[in-house]
């Protein structure tokens, strides 16, 4: 009987040579028949979020597979696959020069004949002083897109953190101005945890969830306006954009998305990006990502509310997902038209709402834990740490 290959990595993409020989490996196919998910890898070397900078072995486990491979992103590590021995335990050499630089997922696919399959992704920091793939930063050239705006607003996280917990008095808000946080582990901020959940690292702003023994959990929003409505809201017509790359796990929610209002009542949502993180049963098992328009309170000639926009972005063939590297989601609104973007590149388009193009808009970014989202949570083989590596964030504007 003919066995798919590594059946579980969902038609990510087409492969090409590489500082590793990958020019034989062409596709990963589709995901496995339901009941066929089983949670077998465990990783003993490096540990979670671990720093590296020189070769280091990958050690991990992996009983009843067969068949393993790693990749970095476009990058598979293991052409030839890894043989694992009479216990199942396997290993690599990372070399950290042939990584990008700073925040990368290590992602391990395995399958046996039986169809059954596991996925994890290992983050780490590549604290490499040189490696062949770095880019990073805030570019100097305006998108095309906004070719005849000015630069309105930007945070490249290379200025230090301003951030409190009603945003009075600082850059950013740490919670949803004014209601309705929604993270099943709570957004929190520097007076509830000394240690979290943001930091910066070479040029990064780090949205650290985190999960200590008897507590609740904590994780990270920002928004550019306090809790009074004061502080930074963009003008339509607008272009705005931001560039991070998050972690696939049970109950990860990396989003990047504006409201026109803050308070309850009628108002516009631009979810420019809604990811949903993890592998396995009962998770979303998808590579892609939605862009979601919300007409809150608002009714149409009928009476009826009125309908908004729900478009999943599927990642192409040649291309990686939001947590195999970083990517940038972006929004145009003008009046006629609302123009989703990923990589400088149109991927959904609408009619602009009347809402949207009359008033101001106020952007967010956040790493939910679970929560409204619906998606069940389960970090523990992560032991309960997960990050979102914001690169920059910025918007352009006519006025």
């Amino acid at each position: 009987m003919k066995r798919r290959l590594f059946t579980c990595a969902m038609a990510m993409f087409a492969l090409w040579a590489s500082a590793y020989d990958i020019s034989d490996l062409k596709s990963l196919p589709d995901q496995p028949e339901k009941g066929k998910w089983v949670q077998c890898i465990k990783v003993d070397a490096p540990q979670v979020l671990a720093d590296i900078s020189a070769d280091t072995p990958l050690i991990f486990e992996a009983k009843g597979m067969e068949r393993v491979l790693v990749r970095c992103g476009k990058y598979i590590l293991t052409p030839e696959g890894v043989t694992l021995d009479s216990e199942g335990r396997g290993s690599v050499t990372l070399n950290p020069k042939k990584l990008p630089s700073g925040p990368v997922n290590i992602q391990i696919i395995a399958d046996n004949a039986q169809g059954e399959c596991d996925i994890y992704e290992l983050q780490l920091w590549n604290a490499a002083t040189k490696t062949a793939r770095t880019e990073k930063g805030m570019p100097k050239d305006c998108p095309a897109v906004a070719r005849g705006m000015k630069l309105d607003f930007y945070d490249d996280f290379d200025r230090g953190l301003s951030i409190s917990k009603d945003g009075r008095g600082a850059r950013w808000n740490a919670h949803k101005p004014t209601f309705g946080d929604f993270s099943g582990w709570p957004f929190s901020d520097p007076s509830d945890d000394a240690d979290g959940p943001f930091a910066l690292c070479d040029g990064y702003l780090v949205i650290q969830a985190r999960k200590k023994p008897g507590t609740r959990g904590s994780t990270g929003l920002l928004a550019p306006v306090d809790m009074d409505g004061k502080g930074y809201w963009a003008t339509p017509p607008f272009y705005m954009e931001c560039r991070f790359m998050a972690h696939s796990a049970p109950g990860t929610w990396p989003a990047f998305w504006t409201i026109t209002n803050i308070h309850r009542g009628p108002g516009d949502e631009l979810d420019i990006i809604e990811a949903y993180g993890g592998w396995g049963e009962k998770n979303p098992n998808n590579t892609g990502y939605f862009t979601t328009t919300h007409y809150w309170e608002q009714k149409d000639a009928s009476g009826k509310q009125l309908p908004g926009d729900d478009k999943l972005i599927k990642t192409g063939k040649d291309d990686t997902s939001w947590s195999q590297e970083f990517h940038t989601y972006g929004v145009y609104v003008d009046k006629d038209s609302t123009v989703y973007y990923r990589d400088g590149q149109p991927v959904h388009s609408i009619p602009t709402n009347a809402m949207s193009y009359e008033n101001k808009h106020v952007f967010l970014i956040n790493y939910a834990i679970g929560g409204a989202s619906g998606w069940q949570i389960d970090l523990e083989r992560y032991g309960n740490r997960s990050n979102m590596y914001v690169d920059y964030v910025r918007v352009f504007t006519q006025h």
